[in-house]
C-alpha cells in the first residue's frame, strides 16, 4: 500500500511539472515544441520506470534480442493491457522519437504531458465509439505522417485493454488502413504482459509490489500485400503473441536467464 501511494505521490507532480514546462516552452519558442516533447517524454519514461522499481519494486524487463538486424521501418502490432503499454513500447525501441502510436482520442485531452506529447508528435487519436470515417481518416493521416517522418507506426489491434491479460481477437481494419496509406511495410509483433495487473487504482495497490512488466519480440513477418495477406499476417502475429503471453501466465520458463533489464 505504502509503495503504491508513494509512486502516485511522486509521479503525478512530475507529469504536471513537465506539462507546464512544455507549454511554457511552446509559448516562448513554438518551433522547438516537438524537439522538447521528445526530450521530456524520454526523460519521464526513464524516471517512471526508475520510480516504479525504487518505490514499488515493480520491474520492467524488455527482452530485446533480435535474430540479425531489424528492418529499418516496420509496422508494430502488440497486445494491449494498460495505458502504460504506450510508454513501454516507446522504451522498448529506445526512445519515443522512432515510433508513433495509435491511441484513443480521449488521451489527447486533459492528461498532463501525455496529451501534449501525443498531439505535438503526431500520434493517431481515434474514437472507438464515434464515426468510423473519422477513425479511418485519422489513421490515413497518421500513416502518411509516419512515412514522411520515417518513423514506425504502432497499433494495438485488440482495440481495447485486456482486463485479465488474455489476448483477445485482433481487428484488421486499422492495420489495413495504415498499410494501404503508408506503403509496404514488414510487420513486427510484440508480446506485452504485466500491465493488466496495475491497470487501475485497485490493481496498483494490490499488485505494484514485486510486479513485473515484460516485453518480448514475438515475430517479424514479410511485408503483406493485399487484404488476404494482411489478414493472414495479423492472425499469425496474434497467435504468436498469445502463445508467449499464455506461457508467461502458466509460469513456463520463469528461470530462463534470457531477459535483459
Amino acid at each position: 500500500m505504502f509503495g503504491s501511494i508513494g509512486f502516485v505521490a511522486c509521479v503525478i507532480p512530475l507529469f504536471l511539472l513537465y506539462d507546464i514546462l512544455l507549454r511554457a516552452a511552446r509559448a516562448l519558442a513554438p518551433d522547438r515544441g516537438e524537439e522538447l516533447s521528445f526530450r521530456l517524454a524520454d526523460d519521464i519514461i526513464y524516471r517512471l520506470f526508475t520510480t516504479l522499481r525504487w518505490i514499488g519494486g515493480f520491474r520492467y524487463v524488455p527482452e530485446t534480442r533480435w535474430d540479425g538486424n531489424p528492418p529499418g521501418r516496420f509496422l508494430v502490432v502488440a497486445n494491449h493491457q494498460s495505458l502504460l503499454d504506450i510508454i513501454v513500447v516507446m522504451s522498448y525501441f529506445g526512445s519515443c522519437r522512432g515510433v508513433r502510436l495509435v491511441s484513443k482520442r480521449e488521451l489527447g485531452r486533459f492528461v498532463p504531458l501525455v496529451s501534449s506529447v501525443l498531439r505535438i508528435q503526431g500520434h493517431a487519436l481515434i474514437s472507438r465509439r464515434g464515426d468510423p470515417r473519422q477513425s479511418m481518416d485519422e489513421l490515413a493521416r497518421f500513416s502518411r505522417h509516419c512515412a514522411r517522418k520515417g518513423v514506425r507506426p504502432v497499433i494495438f489491434p485488440e482495440g481495447t485493454r485486456s482486463a485479465t491479460g488474455a489476448v483477445g481477437p485482433f481487428h484488421s481494419a486499422g492495420v489495413r488502413r495504415i498499410l494501404e496509406e503508408g506503403g509496404t511495410l514488414p510487420v513486427v509483433a510484440l508480446a506485452i504482459d504485466g500491465g493488466w495487473k496495475v491497470r487501475n487504482i485497485a490493481g496498483l495497490v494490490k499488485n505494484l509490489r514485486g510486479g513485473l512488466y515484460r516485453v518480448r519480440l514475438a515475430g517479424i513477418y514479410p511485408a503483406p500485400t493485399g487484404k488476404k495477406d494482411i489478414l493472414d499476417t495479423l492472425a499469425r502475429a496474434r497467435d504468436d503473441i498469445a502463445g508467449i503471453v499464455d506461457s508467461w501466465h502458466r509460469g513456463d520458463g520463469e528461470s530462463r536467464p534470457e531477459a535483459a533489464e
